[in-house]
């Protein structure tokens, strides 16, 4: 199973829209909140090399494996690959 993670601070608009795309999407995901974790924040910043909130990865819950996707603009465009190529699949099976 896969799943995401949103490591984010409740109030921003950002998070809050990659939150609501993972419900429409109903994928999985935890949404974790560094509102009163300054440390946390910059051990993660640190770890991702990203430097704002959202961050968002896919987890592989059978490897361990971690997707690093980015922020909220790279989620929908990591989706709308997915998608495509979803359907790219789905219509070389109907050939």
């Amino acid at each position: 199973m896969k799943y995401y993670k949103i490591i984010c601070w409740s109030e921003c608009p950002y998070c809050l829209k990659a939150k609501m795309e993972m419900i429409e999407r109903k994928e999985q995901h935890e949404y974790c909140s560094v509102n009163h974790s300054e440390l946390l924040l910059k051990y993660y910043k640190s770890i991702y090399g990203h430097t704002t909130v959202p961050m968002i990865i896919e987890i592989d819950t059978l490897t361990g494996q971690e997707k690093f996707i980015g922020g909220y603009t790279d989620l929908i465009k990591y989706f709308t690959k997915k998608d495509i190529e979803a359907e790219i699949c789905a219509a070389g099976r109907e050939s």
